[in-house]
Formats: structure tokens, C-alpha cells, sequence
């Protein structure tokens, strides 16, 4: 059975919004966790925008499910994740502005290493995933730099034009699904999925968390 995992990133942006020191991410997980949550993922930027590393160690302690953290390969912030051990890391591309949407790790770059970052993040018990485009190559390059699972991007399929251009990308994403679960890895969906378009994911049966 698939679970669905919450993201809290909105809460923060409401918070830094209202230069108050609420809403409270930490609380807000309490809520969604209560309401039947699998999971609490939050986005920890370079410049700490929105999410803050208090926020990381609070929810270190108060979250009952699964922690995930998505973060940029840095240093300081690989060190933070380290030092917090959540349930897992998502790797997502490091990118000079903090107010761009995350984006997918190119493994072909040459200028990470991404294999050496998740033998450091893993050695202290973490699962580490990479956020992709739903491609097999993705696949294949997230295997090779060490993942335990990939956050496959469903931007294409939720922004999609039409019902065929939808379904083309639905193809994609039940492609690249299949190939990650032939390799054993854990298989999550992200990014521009809404109550009204996750059925179809849901019914494609390969994919273990939204």
C-alpha cells in the first residue's frame, strides 16, 4: 500500500510571510500526521529561506512516521543532514536562487559527487534519494551515485495540456517506476500532484509514496 507524505515547505513560506513565528511547521506535522500522514518531508535551502535548522531538530523529535529532508548536495547542509539523521534525504540540484522550484540532479554533469555524498549520508543510517525526471537514464544514474530510492518529478504529467499529453508523461512515470522497482529501489512521487490528478499514479500500483 502506498502512504502519502506530507510537505510543510508552504507553512514555513507562510510563516516567514507573516514575520511572526507562526504558523509552526512542527505542528502542522503533528496535524497531518494525526489526520493519517505516512510521512513529513520540508526543504532545507542554502540561505535557510522558509525552513530553518531548528525546524530540522524539532521535527527530529516529534515526528512518529518517517522524516524526509530535500536538500541541495552542500556542504553545510550534507553536514546538517548528518548531524539530524531524519529517515531519509532527498538529493535535488543546488541552484543560485533559493526561490526557484527544486530541480531534477543531473548525474552526467561531472560537477558533484554525488556517490561520495550518499556514502557519507548513508554511513550514518540515512536513505538517500535523488529527485529525477522520470526517464530510465535517471534511473540508471541514481543507482550508480549510491540511492536507496528516487522522488521522480510528476511536473510534466500535472501541467500537462491535454488528457493525451497527460498520459504520454503517465507513461513516462510508469517506465522509469518499473525500472526503479526492478532495481529494488524505494519508488516516490512529488511535485504538482493534487487530490484531483493522483489517482491515476495511484492505480499504476508501482509506486510506494506520494
Amino acid at each position: 500500500m502506498s502512504i502519502l507524505v506530507v510537505g510543510l515547505d508552504m507553512v514555513g513560506v507562510m510563516r516567514e510571510s507573516s514575520y511572526r513565528k507562526e504558523p509552526e511547521p512542527a505542528q502542522a506535522a503533528v496535524f497531518a500526521e494525526m489526520a493519517g500522514a505516512g510521512g513529513i518531508s520540508v526543504m532545507l535551502k542554502r540561505d535557510r529561506k522558509y525552513l530553518r535548522d531548528r525546524d530540522l531538530y524539532i521535527l527530529k523529535q516529534i515526528v512518529k512516521t518517517k522524516l524526509n529532508i530535500s536538500m541541495p548536495p552542500t556542504e553545510d547542509i550534507i553536514e546538517r543532514a548528518i548531524e539530524v539523521k531524519p529517515n531519509s534525504v532527498t538529493i535535488v540540484a543546488d541552484l543560485a536562487s533559493s526561490d526557484s522550484p527544486p530541480a531534477t540532479v543531473d548525474f552526467y554533469s561531472g560537477t558533484v559527487d554525488f556517490t561520495s555524498i550518499a556514502s557519507r549520508i548513508k554511513g550514518v543510517g540515512v536513505n538517500v534519494n535523488y529527485f529525477i525526471e522520470p526517464e530510465v537514464e535517471a534511473v540508471k544514474g541514481a543507482l550508480k551515485a549510491g540511492a536507496d530510492g528516487v522522488v521522480l518529478n510528476c511536473t510534466a504529467y500535472a501541467d500537462a495540456p491535454s488528457v493525451d499529453e497527460a498520459r504520454k508523461e503517465l507513461d513516462k512515470i510508469d517506465r522509469a517506476a518499473y525500472a526503479a522497482n526492478k532495481q529494488n529501489l524505494t519508488v516516490i512521487a512529488g511535485r504538482g500532484l493534487h487530490y484531483s490528478n493522483i489517482q491515476p499514479l495511484v492505480e499504476l500500483g508501482n509506486i510506494r509514496a506520494f
